[in-house]
């Protein structure tokens, strides 16, 4: 096995988080059941970086399986989540009840692992928001014209090795325009005070770091409780919430993550008995017209 830091990822911000997840996701994905799995840590090396213990032995490998990947997603069932709103067709999260529960129990009869994994990071039955539509992710930040799936499906088809290579190595360029950007980066401030142009038509991103950001997404999982919808790391309301993770430096296999990630509170001891040294949390702003979400810039807690 073999031990990689990631310079480009950034554990303080969630959209580096994420992807961090994504390509954990992606590698144990492909060696389900290998005695090795991949495993990820965090190092604070002046910023937060992953530790990836696999079997690749450098960014050019790990580009190949992201690539190999990338390319089964290109009609995933899980992506195909399409419906009418206001006469015009949807490619979104928040499709009436009854069409996201159909979806949903297709998606659980093909007993595809991974579709499941993602469907249940989408939304969940019972959940509904006050118009009565099914209610997304706490990590759901489209609006407006902009359709989280649509995106989605951009990415997978426009993400080249290259924006990968950028992702996982950095520095971070910002010079794509795929008006597919998921907004999960806290150092990308959408404060339309602070822009020249409407925050709202932002279209440059960085897609590689998106695209992984996406597939890390189902280790957050969402639940149903008494009509609301709770996200996996999510707390608050819809416009008052709040995300927080936290970074661990042992080297740790997918599941363990997910356990870690669905852990409650604990005290400052029970952290470093478990060697998670630092949490962090950022604010989710909505805004008031559209409700386009982005995080605030993050905090060790």
């Amino acid at each position: 096995m073999n031990e990689l830091t990631l310079t480009g990822l950034d554990g303080s911000n969630p959209l580096g988080f994420l992807a961090a997840l994504g390509l954990l996701n992606v590698l144990s994905d492909r060696v389900e059941g290998d005695s090795s799995p991949a495993r990820l840590a965090w190092r604070d090396e002046g910023a937060w970086r992953p530790v990836l213990v696999s079997s690749e032995s450098g960014i050019p490998d790990l580009v190949g399986v992201l690539r190999s990947d990338l390319d089964t997603w290109k009609e995933a069932p899980v992506l195909q989540l399409r419906y009418e709103k206001k006469a015009a067709k949807a490619w979104d999260l928040k499709p009436p009840p009854e069409v996201f529960s159909s979806f949903l129990h297709r998606i659980v009869d093909s007993g595809d692992r991974r579709a499941i994994d993602f469907v249940s990071a989408f939304a969940a039955e019972g959940a509904l928001d006050n118009n009565g539509a099914t209610k997304p992710t706490s990590l759901h930040f489209t609006a407006g014209q902009q359709q989280f799936l649509e995106m989605i499906d951009l990415l997978v088809r426009n993400v080249t090795d290259d924006d990968l290579g950028n992702a996982l190595v950095g520095p971070w360029r910002y010079d794509r325009d795929l008006r597919a950007v998921l907004n999960w980066d806290c150092t990308a401030s959408r404060d339309y005070a602070l822009r020249a142009s409407d925050p709202a038509k932002l279209k440059l991103g960085n897609p590689g770091a998106d695209w992984l950001g996406f597939r890390g997404l189902s280790f957050l999982r969402v639940f149903a409780s008494r009509g609301r919808l709770l996200t996996t790391g999510c707390h608050g309301e819809w416009k008052t919430g709040r995300f927080r993770w936290p970074l661990w430096i042992h080297p740790i296999e997918r599941e363990t993550v997910r356990t870690l990630l669905t852990l409650n509170e604990f005290l400052l001891q029970e952290r470093r008995l478990r060697g998670v040294p630092v949490v962090f949390e950022c604010v989710i702003r909505r805004s008031d017209q559209g409700g386009y979400g982005s995080f605030a810039p993050s905090a060790a807690v």
